[in-house]
């Protein structure tokens, strides 16, 4: 049986109630019904206060609205960011359960389910918008122009993304069911906490390298969600280490393996790293767009070639080359400024345009004079 190359997103708005509203703002809705639902059976069965759950969703939500007004202040723009959320609504909640006399750690189990289970639907709901987005792939997701006048990235629409939001979604399922199972057992307070931290940061580490939104800040190799999944878990095994969480042996057998993940990320692949960066690869997207704009206009038939550079020096050149194989075909031009073309950095450029033009592969990548590498791909209707 054939598999599909790529499935279209649903439709960023949607109609309820005779209303158009945000698919991200109904799928937020629904994550809140679902972690509120399960956090009240587990209080219910916890024997805990029954105020618990109101008061955990009215901080929740005032900490989220004021962390995003305040953002939307600094920046001028409306962004929303998982982590800083979670950060606040769990530090907020710490502070109002001390004054309140409640049990801080066996709350900040329930809080911390509340947020993974609000999680698994809010990442469908990036899914359906397009925020959050994976990286180009030869299967994935494909958006449209509708999704665009959203503020969707214009250069991606059409491109298979890897759907890095669905397996976010599915892991973090994964996470809160077995967390739930820890606490409905009563194990001591602190352990769901310490459990959601470590998987989801080790999770998210490895998530990272799959994601393809340029908008996100980069501090050297790593993005500011993997330095934040660092720190958090490092944070969680020295309480652990230090008896001020419940310890779990093979926590700290996670930890190591992410350590060492870490390195290898940061030791090998740079050239393959710094090619496929989000911000490299949206500029590789918008020059590709720019290319395939400047095709369509009348040139003169021995005219110049428009050759087009992103900010790493990586030059990029096409020129239609008609019926091949009986396929339209394209070729691209790969070069660099200042020197010859590295073959591992043709090969990593060679398969992100590939994937970014729809291609079925590439036809050939041939090395030419001067250090420029020529890519020949069968144009695949998108």
């Amino acid at each position: 049986m054939l598999v599909p190359r790529h499935f279209a997103s649903p439709p960023p708005r949607m109609t309820l109630l005779g209303r158009r509203v945000s698919s991200f703002q109904v799928c937020g809705a629904v994550g809140l019904v679902v972690a509120t639902t399960l956090v009240s059976v587990l209080t219910w069965h916890l024997r805990l206060p029954p105020w618990i759950v109101p008061c955990l969703l009215t901080s929740g939500l005032a900490t989220a609205f004021v962390l995003a007004m305040a953002t939307k202040v600094l920046t001028g723009q409306e962004t929303l960011v998982f982590y800083h959320h979670e950060i606040a609504i769990l530090a907020t909640s710490a502070l109002q359960l001390q004054a309140l006399g409640a049990p801080v750690l066996r709350v900040l189990d329930l809080n911390a389910l509340w947020l993974g289970a609000f999680l698994v639907f809010g990442r469908q709901g990036c899914l359906m918008v397009g925020c959050c987005h994976g990286r180009p792939h030869h299967w994935g997701v494909r958006y449209s122009e509708s999704h665009a006048n959203e503020g969707f990235p214009a250069c991606y629409v059409g491109v298979r993304l890897f759907p890095v939001q669905v397996l976010e979604s599915l892991l973090v399922a994964a996470i809160v069911v077995a967390g739930s199972a820890l606490a409905w057992r009563g194990a001591p307070a602190g352990s769901v906490l310490a459990l959601h931290v470590v998987c989801y940061c080790a999770v998210r580490i490895w998530l990272e390298e799959l994601r393809g939104d340029a908008a996100r800040p980069y501090w050297g190799r790593f993005s500011e969600a993997q330095w934040t999944s660092t720190v958090l878990m490092a944070a969680v095994l020295a309480s652990e280490w230090q008896g001020r969480l419940p310890r779990a042996d093979w926590h700290f057998g996670v930890g190591l393996a992410t350590a060492l993940g870490l390195a290898v990320l940061a030791l090998t692949g740079r050239a393959r790293h710094r090619i496929l960066a989000p911000r490299h690869a949206d500029e590789v997207a918008r020059l590709l767009r720019s290319l395939r704009s400047l095709r369509s206009l009348p040139q003169a038939p021995h005219g110049p070639i428009a050759v087009r550079r992103t900010s790493q020096a990586f030059g990029v050149s096409c020129q239609a080359l008609g019926s091949v194989d009986g396929r339209p075909s394209t070729l691209y031009a790969l070069s660099h400024a200042g020197r010859a073309l590295d073959e591992r950095e043709a090969r990593v450029l060679s398969g992100l345009i590939a994937n970014l033009v729809g291609a079925r592969g590439a036809r050939a990548l041939l090395r030419g004079a001067r250090g420029i590498y020529h890519l020949i791909v069968r144009d695949a209707p998108r």
